[in-house]
């Protein structure tokens, strides 16, 4: 089959990722005639902008002029978190193939429906967890599965970033509990307690978690603003009333143990996902930092059990069918990882089969375990993760 038409709602920092993602890959499916058909945003200019950038035909400003059209067939969901559920259960209902922006909603009571609609769609949809696509994290994940760390006992995820770490940036919607959930946990600590799922399965226990509020409260823009970017500020203030940084321990249902950690504030750390994890036979560890490899120590009979450095190279995953420079040692980036999952995304729907890694089921377990981590930072006990179906 192939694609009608494809429109990103929402032109921010985020949307443009999805935006250069579907220009690289759209054309590979169907009859390669799909149409980057719209850019979808209330600030007429950021869409424009973003239009021209990637080659998309024309812009909407009403997101529900999108989800009735006839001639878009493919969704992407790039708005601030409060806006996720709604979006995304009108591109469902409407039959649309979807992709939303992490975190699917603001918690996992208001993910549920989002979840129930998605497995009675025909339709096919997913979660915007577009780190299990780095080469190295995806190598990681097979070693674990062939059982060649041996049992899992512990890994260690951290989600930091330094975009909210001067007090001289703007108030936004992200400051705000109503409108983007817990803070750091949220907008980037989703993505680490996705990466201790998908690397470690299920966890069944939040033991005990701790918030922080570092900047208390933030000087209101003078006119609205996107992004992280410094903008002229006027003499009113708001409060903060989420957190900046999270931190958590959890048990997983094999019985391994491990330690999640999200900042936003975190000085000097641009945008790092950092991971080490333990098993029986061996250790292995990475760090967006040092993109083109990842560590291993395995415990081997006279094996001194140093690391050793694992490089991306034309068999690491995905590389060799879709990285433009598939040769040993050349870096695989933020916008190749971003890549490889629209491919997927648009491989799925073409072939109309489930979008597994990193579905709409995964966005909804997610949530319910960074409700989890929530509670037990509020009531200062352990929190049991319920698995409610």
């Amino acid at each position: 089959m192939s694609f009608k038409g494809i429109a990103v709602i929402g032109a921010g920092m985020i949307g443009a990722a999805h935006a250069a993602a579907y220009r690289q890959f759209a054309h590979r499916f169907g009859d390669g005639s799909a149409k980057l058909d719209t850019i979808c945003d209330v600030n007429a200019d950021m869409a424009r902008t973003l239009a021209t950038n990637w080659g998309f035909e024309r812009t909407e400003a009403d997101w529900k002029t999108i989800i009735a059209d006839p001639n878009v067939d493919v969704v992407s969901v790039c708005l601030p978190n409060y806006l996720h559920t709604e979006v995304t259960l009108a591109a469902l209902h409407a039959g649309k193939h979807v992709l939303c922006e992490k975190p699917l909603a603001l918690d996992a009571a208001s993910a549920r429906p989002v979840r129930d609609a998605a497995r009675s769609a025909s339709s096919i949809s997913g979660t915007v967890f577009n780190y299990r696509r780095i080469p190295a994290v995806a190598d990681i994940k097979a070693r674990i599965e062939a059982g060649e760390l041996g049992k899992p006992v512990q890994i260690s995820v951290l989600f930091q970033c330094d975009y909210a770490a001067d007090p001289l940036l703007p108030h936004s919607w992200r400051y705000e509990f109503a409108k983007a959930g817990p803070g750091a946990l949220l907008d980037v600590g989703t993505h680490a307690v996705d990466m201790m799922r998908f690397l470690f399965g299920d966890i069944s226990e939040v033991v005990g978690a701790v918030s922080t509020i570092s900047i208390a409260a933030r000087r209101l823009p003078v006119s609205p603003t996107s992004g992280h970017e410094h903008v002229e500020l006027s003499d009113a203030t708001a409060k903060v009333d989420n957190d900046d940084v999270m931190s958590g321990l959890v048990r997983f249902t094999s019985g391994a143990q491990g330690y999640v950690s999200a900042s936003r504030v975190a000085v000097g750390t641009g945008n790092r996902l950092a991971i080490e994890l333990m098993g029986t036979k061996g250790t292995a560890r990475y760090s967006t930092e040092c993109p083109t490899y990842f560590e291993l120590a395995l415990l081997e009979d006279g094996s001194a059990r140093a690391f050793r450095k694992i490089a991306n190279s034309p068999r690491s995953p995905n590389v060799a069918s879709l990285a433009a420079v598939p040769h040993d040692l050349v870096s695989v980036g933020y916008a190749e990882w971003f890549g490889f999952m629209i491919h997927e995304f648009l491989d799925c729907a073409d072939k109309r089969k489930a979008f597994a890694n990193g579905s709409i089921e995964d966005g909804y377990r997610a949530a319910q375990v960074l409700d989890a981590i929530h509670r037990s930072s509020t009531e200062k006990s352990p929190v049991e993760v319920r698995w409610i179906d």
